[in-house]
């Protein structure tokens, strides 16, 4: 019976809860796809990590990367703004070259330490800002413009959020709604400033 005893004691000690979230700044269109244009033109995606600028030197996990890349190809290929969306070097009539940025991922906060000190009965939250800057060049390699969004996610960790764990959504359905919801918004006001 005291094993018993100790293995739950343990398990509750152990086990907590993980809710992650974001502060929606990146609104997506109101109108998507966007208004169609009659000349429609093939567009080269690339998508790569930069280290962060603020000292850290860290590049982003490959699976912000990989999120950042498949978001992009859905959000191009959905717009019907183009002929044809390639992931590669081929010759295209548009390029757009993204680079994701992570900052805030060195490790955890304050709040983070004091939750891990209390085994998560005081409740601890990680941020993480993911900035996206899309660079929009032509045939001929000259830039038409850039535009860069940003999103904040953040991971709240608390022993009750255990029991809200069923009804919230994954962290990697999380990054990737942020990541579909920026390249719609860069698409979006690239196309209302005639880049596309």
């Amino acid at each position: 019976m005291r094993y018993i005893l100790l293995v739950l004691l343990f398990v509750v000690v152990t086990t907590s809860g993980c809710m992650v979230v974001r502060d929606d700044k990146v609104k997506p269109p109101v109108k998507w796809p966007p208004q169609q244009t009659q000349d429609k033109k093939t567009i080269g995606i690339s998508v790569t990590g930069v280290p962060n600028p603020r000292g850290a030197n860290q590049l982003p996990k490959s699976e912000t990367i990989e999120a950042a890349r498949s978001q992009a190809v859905k959000a191009y290929t959905e717009s019907g703004l183009f002929s044809s969306v390639a992931l590669s070097d081929e010759p295209a009539d548009l390029r757009a070259d993204i680079s994701v940025i992570e900052d805030g991922s060195e490790g955890m906060g304050a709040s983070g330490y004091i939750s891990a000190l209390t085994f998560t009965m005081i409740p601890g939250y990680v941020s993480e800002q993911v900035i996206v800057r899309t660079s929009v060049s032509d045939r001929s390699k000259q830039v038409v413009g850039t535009i860069e969004k940003q999103e904040q996610q953040g991971s709240w960790i608390q022993f009750f959020l255990i029991f809200t764990m069923p009804f919230t959504s994954s962290a990697q359905d999380v990054a990737q709604s942020v990541f579909y919801d920026i390249h719609r918004a860069t698409i979006d006001e690239a196309h209302s400033k005639g880049m596309f």
